[in-house]
């Protein structure tokens, strides 16, 4: 393959942790991934992959560590592979999601009813999500084939390539999105109005932005570092929160789980930080459960744990 199509394909897989594409070499990315067909652009992934997982520098390492770490032995450049593969074939499918093309995904939803037993009460629920698997087969498939109402809470700084892909190939989905970097009383009023039509609010949960204050947990045996300010605004907006995991199964199969966590969140004012690091850690509890279940859907590439070092032993 041509080095500049290398370099076309792997801005549209690039770790988002990053944020390493520009809006033209994106654009084309979009334009083969619609023009060529996902069957195509899965086989030319394998290439792709490859290339990145030998020159992804401290994103490979940290798929390495992931693994090794889930797996509880080296990884092998096979499970290394499948790792970054599994990662690509998601975000291919994003564009296909994205651009309303569910009908070629087999997507099984698993506790459905957790869903509609909370918004029983007549107002919206706050589902939190994380960067394992896809919340694109959750929000689009879950969403509209469902008849669920969702708005997706998105700091549209941080997650610039997020939010051109969205206004790209769904922009009725992009107006939706509520900004996350919004001051305080602004993004709670917005997100007060969106609950008060009945919708569900997406929002990750696993991943520190810069400045931001956090928590620490114990995931997967290691203490690592989650935000606050999920545990926050839920216990503001007094709403049932609920999980949401979609699971990639290989192929075009996807599994969605809704999973209730908290009919309210509560913080009383005299242990604040400890009730939220209580919420917090539930919250690691279950992550870990599908992670440990799935660890090929685990697209953090970076030093999650809080005592990680850059050192690759």
């Amino acid at each position: 393959m041509r080095p500049s199509l290398q370099r076309i394909a792997l801005t549209t897989i690039a770790d988002g942790h990053a944020e390493r594409s520009t809006a033209r070499t994106m654009r084309l990315g979009f334009w083969l991934a619609l023009r060529l067909g996902r069957a195509p652009m899965r086989v030319l992934l394998i290439p792709i992959v490859a290339y990145f997982l030998m020159t992804g520098g401290e994103s490979a390492h940290a798929s390495r560590r992931f693994l090794r770490q889930a797996l509880g032995r080296e990884p092998g450049w096979i499970e290394r592979m499948r790792h970054w593969y599994s990662y690509a074939a998601v975000l291919l499918d994003r564009i296909f999601l994205l651009d309303d093309r569910h009908q070629d995904f087999a997507v099984q939803i698993e506790q459905h009813a957790v869903v509609t037993q909370a918004m029983q009460h007549g107002r919206g629920v706050l589902v939190l999500v994380s960067h394992f698997g896809s919340f694109e087969v959750m929000r689009v498939i879950g969403c509209q084939e469902r008849q669920l109402p969702i708005r997706i809470v998105l700091d549209r700084r941080q997650g610039a390539m997020s939010t051109a892909l969205l206004e790209a190939l769904n922009p009725g989905l992009a107006a939706g999105v509520i900004d996350a970097a919004q001051r305080g009383p602004a993004l709670a009023l917005a997100l007060k109005q969106a609950l008060d039509q009945g919708h569900l609010l997406g929002m990750m949960a696993d991943r520190v932005r810069s400045g931001q204050r956090t928590l620490s947990v114990q995931f997967m045996n290691r203490p690592a570092q989650l935000p606050e300010h999920p545990w926050i605004l839920a216990s503001v907006l007094q709403v049932p929160v609920i999980l949401a995991f979609g699971i990639y199964q290989g192929g075009n199969r996807y599994r969605i789980r809704f999973e209730h966590l908290a009919e309210r969140v509560v913080l009383p004012r005299a242990s604040r930080g400890a009730a939220a690091q209580a919420y917090a850690q539930a919250y690691a509890d279950r992550l870990e459960l599908q992670v440990r279940a799935a660890p090929y859907n685990w697209f953090n590439f970076y030093d999650f744990w809080a005592d990680e070092t850059a050192a690759d032993h």
